[in-house]
């Protein structure tokens, strides 16, 4: 293979290719046909003898090989696209850019609402894909370009290539059924151990802060159950005594209706940290910056608004503090 052989457009599909993971997908992306699209490929992997993306069910998965050629090919594609970036002004109002975001369970309930409402009054012509983000595996998400940003709670590993930011931190609370006998009075310890459960983990399968705090104490509790989302919270305590854990950011989509209680633990637990991720070669892209700008300012709203008024005079009755 020459240099001199190689279309320099053959290097944006395999960029967005890394992205999409389909064809279809990366054909609405570049405005090409997916005919065109799996003629570059084809032409790609013949230039690079290698299959680069094999079909597994509905995705193609990048060989060892593509995935050896990303950072150097996404980098140098990059640096083009900050060059251009820097002589032109983007203005959120006229693009037409689709935009990625990806977010946990527990920040999309808290946080789609203003998104939306924010991101569609800014940049009518736009489109938003919000992504799920559980779990550690979100960093490579953002390092594959899959989306833009994301904001998760989840511990991620230090890499060079990730920029993390962090917006703030939400203090754990016990979540109860609110006819619960446990609701009626002030949690202690011996309380918290003897009862039952639910774990909330992204996974449906990993252990929580509240683990790690009692570990350290020599002791553990009994989970019966575990989720992965907390969309299902107040179903899934209604009409038992069992015993779960939230931040309190919840606490700006909790009703009476929902009929949870909120308890301090009777444990000293971490607080759960909200970062915001973005790969540091999209840092400095003017509509990323943008939507970065977007997020942190409903973010920081919506914790203002929690320190100003606390929780609403529906909750007053069903939270209890220290």
């Amino acid at each position: 293979m020459n240099f001199v052989d190689v279309d320099l457009n053959l290097l944006r599909v395999f960029d967005v290719m890394m992205r999409e993971r389909s064809v279809t997908r990366a054909a609405t992306e570049l405005g090409r046909t997916q005919s065109a699209i799996s003629h570059s490929l084809s032409k790609l992997r013949f230039l690079l003898q290698d299959e680069l993306f094999t079909r597994h069910g509905g995705e193609m998965r990048p060989t060892p090989r593509a995935m050896e050629l990303l950072s150097d090919i996404s980098t140098a594609l990059a640096t083009i696209r900050a060059s251009i970036d820097r002589h032109q002004v983007f203005n959120p109002a006229t693009t037409r850019r689709n935009f990625r975001v990806g977010l946990t369970d527990y920040h999309a309930m808290t946080l789609i609402p203003g998104l939306i409402r924010e991101f569609s009054r800014q940049a009518p012509n736009a489109t938003l894909n919000v992504i799920p983000a559980n779990g550690p595996e979100i960093g490579s998400s953002v390092y594959l370009r899959q989306v833009d940003c994301a904001l998760t709670g989840a511990a991620i590993r230090d890499d060079p290539s990730l920029l993390r930011v962090e917006l703030g931190q939400d203090r754990l609370f016990c979540a109860v059924w609110s006819g619960s006998k446990i609701a009626s009075s002030a949690m202690t310890l011996e309380t918290y151990l003897a009862s039952s459960h639910l774990q909330i983990s992204a996974d449906g399968i990993a252990e929580g802060l509240a683990d790690a705090a009692l570990k350290q104490m020599g002791l553990r509790r009994n989970v019966v159950a575990t989720i992965s989302n907390y969309l299902v919270l107040p179903w899934a305590l209604r009409g038992t005594e069992l015993i779960t854990h939230c931040g309190d950011a919840i606490l700006q989509i909790l009703d009476e209706k929902s009929e949870v209680t909120l308890i301090p633990p009777p444990l000293a637990i971490s607080n759960v940290n909200a970062w915001l991720i973005v790969h540091r070669q999209m840092a400095n892209d003017p509509g990323t910056k943008w939507l970065r700008d977007v997020i942190v300012g409903i973010y920081n709203g919506s914790r203002a608004r929690d320190a100003k008024g606390g929780p609403s005079k529906a909750l007053e009755r069903r939270v209890f503090y220290e």
